[in-house]
């Protein structure tokens, strides 16, 4: 981190190098101080010195500590993303779509196959649904399955180990056969 953004999150945070701190925080501190000083009898004959040099220490130190903390906080706080972000997705048009039914299609290519992310709202509730992927040798690949609900857009994700460069079509079809939606590929 650069020496401006420590100053900028200083500045942030109020804290200003060239600036007294207000009469009356000094003077709060003051009678703090002789208030513990009374407690603890610092101000009797014989004080140590050095005993009073410690506990300013220790005060400083903590204040110094509470200050770093807040600072801290702040730069985590600032620099860290909204929300990673997802893997790339390859968007789909489906060639097949019944009337009434709406649904968005992608991809995301992994290292060990294929995922789809299918979004579908109209199809018939309580039917279910396969989902498969034809590899390049034309050989079927079961990438799972779901049930229609009704008036919800469903959210699916499937996925099958055949690769992105190996798939070239998808079918959604109904238990039984019919083909309700499609997707051809290169």
């Amino acid at each position: 981190m650069s020496d401006e953004e420590l100053d900028r999150m200083s500045k942030a945070l109020g804290y200003d190098a060239m600036r007294e701190p207000p009469d009356d925080r000094i003077a709060a501190l003051r009678a703090v101080a002789e208030q513990v000083r009374a407690e603890r009898g610092l101000d009797a004959p014989g004080a140590s010195a050095a005993g009073v040099a410690r506990r300013r220490q220790f005060i400083v130190g903590g204040m110094a500590a509470s200050l770093a903390g807040a600072a801290g906080y702040a730069v985590r706080a600032l620099t860290e993303d909204e929300a990673p972000a997802g893997p790339p997705t390859e968007a789909l048009r489906l060639a097949t779509v019944p009337e009434g039914v709406n649904a968005d299609a992608a991809l995301i290519n992994h290292t060990w196959g294929t995922e789809l992310l299918l979004d579908v709202a109209g199809l018939p509730a309580e039917r279910d649904y396969d989902v498969t992927f034809v590899d390049a040798a034309g050989a079927p690949v079961s990438a799972g399955s779901f049930r229609g609900v009704a008036d919800v857009v469903m959210k699916c994700r499937f996925n099958a180990a055949t690769l992105r460069a190996d798939l070239r079509s998808i079918a959604v079809t109904e238990t039984g056969g019919a083909e309700v939606l499609r997707v051809d590929l290169a």
